[in-house]
């Protein structure tokens, strides 16, 4: 991700992955974030 990209985003969130996955797309990611918000928000 370029620096200008970075410095006009709201926020930014990591997603830690293991073994030799390096990327993810982004549908995959999106239902990867709204499920850990979704966890967090229900406990």
């Amino acid at each position: 991700m370029g620096k200008l990209v970075k410095e006009n985003c709201d926020f930014l969130v990591k997603i830690p992955m293991k073994g030799k996955i390096t990327s993810l797309n982004a549908s995959v990611s999106a239902g990867i974030v709204i499920y850990e918000v979704l966890k967090q928000k229900l406990l």
